[in-house]
C-alpha cells in the first residue's frame, strides 16, 4: 500500500491562495499582442496567492490577454499593481466571469536618483 496521493489540481499550484474578499480594479491591456487599453472595471477578488489571483469579473477575457491589475485593500493600502496574464476564465449561470491570473513583472521599475543629486540639488 502506498502512502503517495495522487496529485490532484489543488497541489500543482507553486503557492498557498488565501480565500480573501478584496477590491480589485482591472483592465485589458493586450489581446493576442496587441495594445488595447480599456476602461477600468471594479470587481472583487475569490482567492489569491503570491504567484496569481482569482477574481469575479463582469466582462469576458480571453486566455493570453494581459490585464492591469490594482488590488486594494480597504480603499487605501495597494496590495498589488502590476499585470497578469489570463490563465482560466469561466461563464457562470449569474452572468459573471471567475478569470485566473498569474502576475507578470513587465513595468519597469522607476529610476531613483542617488543621494549625492538629491543633496546637491537641495542646496540650489
Amino acid at each position: 500500500m502506498s502512502l503517495e496521493q495522487p496529485r490532484s489540481y489543488e497541489d500543482r499550484r507553486d503557492s498557498v491562495r488565501a480565500q480573501r474578499i478584496i477590491t480589485v480594479r482591472h483592465r485589458l491591456a493586450k489581446h493576442k499582442g496587441h495594445k488595447k487599453i480599456s476602461p477600468w472595471q471594479i470587481s472583487v477578488s475569490e482567492n489569491m496567492s503570491l504567484s496569481g489571483l482569482l477574481f469575479v469579473s463582469a466582462i469576458a477575457y480571453q486566455k493570453g490577454d494581459l490585464l492591469e491589475i490594482e488590488v486594494v485593500m480597504s480603499g487605501i493600502l495597494d496590495i498589488f499593481n502590476g499585470y497578469g496574464e489570463v490563465v482560466r476564465m469561466t461563464h457562470h449561470r449569474g452572468g459573471h466571469y471567475l478569470v485566473a491570473i498569474k502576475y507578470v513583472d513587465l513595468k519597469t521599475k522607476p529610476k531613483t536618483r542617488s543621494a549625492k543629486s538629491l543633496i546637491k540639488n537641495s542646496s540650489k
